[in-house]
């Protein structure tokens, strides 16, 4: 439910990052020191990034059809109709509004109506210190609700230590699930996805998913980008709540095409799951979710 078509360029050129299997760290720093992201975050082997766009682009779509993986694909829309053109039965076409730029209401529902994209996602007013309420973007949820398109919306971290070099006007305040109360209940028929699940606020996103049974979540980069103990502790506590048809797979892969499999890894290795339960976490819910017919499933399970 949550992978990157993206360029090298958009994550600082194609910096390392470091992945949950193994220890990772996030040392404090001095305010006199100068930013590096590999001392915010650190690990013994941090994770490469790809050599090109081009290899970013082969080794993803590779991991794709290795793990048969069918995955919402979000980005620029021209690197998205390009790894669509490559791979056109595993990706499914995304893009977000509210971004600086990004197209207009009515040129989303062309976009919708050619057959372009198939959801709204990852919409990231957080990074543009916006509550997701904000008037700008009704427009966008009215047109989503209209159409019934999927919405995928970013609550929760971003890049570590963001608001000092990468993403200026991200704020931690505006993770709050909460906040989307007031889209949810003037557009009840809306399907909306909360991307990384609103961490670490927890028991914020569990309040919302009991008030707003159409509500669901994503997982995608918590579980390979977050120490894994951490992840496993708030995963554990959705799924005691309650709500294990309502999680759902994800990378999150931007630039790193391994995270891919340590994301799957992850599941796999986590043992207060029950087969059944990563089966819906990996595949049933998603397939729920986004409306898949009969025949989409059975066409999936042969691959």
């Amino acid at each position: 439910m949550h992978l990157h078509a993206h360029s090298l360029d958009q994550y600082g050129g194609g910096i390392p990052n470091c992945a949950n299997d193994q220890e990772i760290l996030f040392p404090g720093i001095d305010p006199r020191e100068p930013i590096v992201f590999g001392r915010l975050k650190t690990c013994v082997s941090p994770v490469p990034a790809a050599a090109s766009d081009e290899q970013l682009m082969k080794e993803s779509l590779s991991a794709l059809t290795r793990h048969n993986i069918f995955a919402v694909t979000t980005g620029p829309l021209d690197a998205v109709r390009s790894w669509r053109a490559a791979a056109p039965e595993r990706i499914i076409p995304a893009h977000a509004f509210g971004d600086p730029g990004a197209p207009s209401a009515e040129e989303f529902r062309h976009l919708v109506s050619n057959g372009e994209l198939a959801l709204f996602a990852e919409v990231s007013p957080q990074y543009q210190d916006m509550m997701a309420s904000d008037p700008s973007l009704e427009p966008y949820f009215a047109l989503a609700e209209d159409m019934d398109v999927p919405v995928g919306i970013h609550l929760g971290e971003g890049p570590v230590g963001g608001p000092y070099w990468a993403t200026p006007a991200y704020r931690a305040r505006l993770s709050s699930p909460l906040q989307l109360e007031d889209i949810l209940t003037r557009h009840p028929r809306l399907r909306l996805y909360v991307m990384h699940y609103g961490s670490p606020l927890v028991d914020e996103m569990i309040a919302l998913l009991f008030a707003h049974p159409q509500v669901y979540v994503d997982i995608a980069g918590n579980d390979w980008a977050q120490p894994r103990p951490h992840f496993y502790a708030q995963l554990r506590r959705l799924v005691e709540a309650g709500f294990i048809k309502r999680i759902m797979w994800g990378s999150d892969q931007m630039v790193w095409p391994s995270a891919i499999a340590i994301a799957i890894d992850t599941i796999e290795q986590a043992t207060f799951l029950s087969d059944d339960q990563k089966r819906d976490i990996f595949y049933n819910n998603a397939a729920r979710f986004l409306r898949f017919t009969p025949e989409d499933i059975a066409r999936h399970h042969r691959r």
